[in-house]
């Protein structure tokens, strides 16, 4: 059977609705329900049924489903080896990528990737910190882009920089006047217990190392703001740009989000200065072909500019 009918079936199964996984999948939702009829018609089984408005698996469906998954994940070693093997000039190259960095990376990067090789095939995905790591180490993607402050020992990392924790508030703030300089910090620096009655705009705590660090900076001032959780870093500075809340970044959003710099300003905080790495990664097995290893130079020389 042709992989894309894994996929048809692993989607479905995941979305329990024709049409979101038809959405999920780019195609349409007749065309999704005539490939499972299909599938279900050359198998002589039922591969799914309705329980509580859901389409669920029958027994036969996950049995199917399952050696699906498992096939899938066999194409994709066997492409990840040959990757090794060719090391030339066409291929693929597979990179997971947390939201917020693909919005500013790869707009950039790209373009100057695709010059020197632009017959390979590119597949992003977009990840959480951990969903990139567990994806490298299961050679489902070749490298992650992502920031973080935990090494795992089965892996290689590229230190691209080190970026601060900070807010970003509106320019015309009556909390500007309350400013410090203090030395290990990068940017003004300001107590949180004078922002107590604000809202902050904050990532997902459970699913974002930044949105962690939110909570920890609250629990060190023994302050509870309100908060609101906004994925798009961009979304969260432009909102403390017209003086909404505060929104907590890392330094990044200062050199390359595009957000008026009369607007908004980059406060430091904290009774330390806490900061993460930016860092590329790869399994410690890997031999980079020459396309990921342009791919990364590019990247450093993007960032450092």
């Amino acid at each position: 059977m042709d992989s894309k009918y894994y996929e048809y079936l692993i989607a479905t199964a995941e979305y329990g609705n024709i049409s979101k996984a038809a959405q999920s999948l780019f195609i349409t939702q007749p065309a999704l329900s005539k490939a499972i009829i299909k599938i279900e018609e050359e198998y002589g089984i039922k591969i799914f049924e309705r329980s509580n408005g859901k389409l669920v698996p029958t027994v036969s469906g996950d049995l199917i489903i399952n050696a699906g998954k498992d096939i899938l994940k066999i194409e994709k070693n066997y492409k990840y080896e040959l990757d090794e093997i060719n090391n030339l000039h066409k291929g693929s190259l597979t990179i997971s990528i947390t939201p917020t960095r693909d919005l500013y990376i790869l707009p950039i990067v790209l373009p100057e990737f695709r010059k020197k090789f632009p017959d390979f095939d590119l597949e992003i995905n977009e990840q959480g910190i951990n969903e990139i790591e567990n994806s490298i180490l299961n050679k489902e993607s070749k490298i992650g882009i992502y920031i973080t402050d935990n090494f795992n020992t089965d892996l290689n990392y590229e230190i691209i920089q080190e970026e601060e924790v900070v807010i970003g508030i509106a320019a015309n703030s009556k909390y500007i006047n309350y400013v410090e300089d203090k030395k290990e910090f990068k940017f003004p620096w300001i107590d949180l217990t004078l922002l107590k009655d604000e809202i902050f705009f904050i990532s997902n705590p459970y699913k974002a190392k930044l949105g962690s660090l939110a909570n920890i900076y609250f629990e060190e001032y023994n302050i509870k703001p309100k908060t609101m959780v906004i994925k798009n870093m961009e979304t969260r500075l432009s909102l403390a740009s017209i003086g909404e809340g505060i929104a907590f970044s890392y330094e990044i959003g200062n050199n390359f989000i595009d957000i008026d710099d009369k607007k908004l300003v980059f406060l430091s905080i904290g009774k330390k200065r806490r900061s993460d790495k930016f860092v590329i990664s790869y399994l410690k097995e890997a031999a980079l072909n020459d396309a990921y290893k342009e791919f990364i130079n590019i990247t450093k020389n993007y960032l450092k500019k």
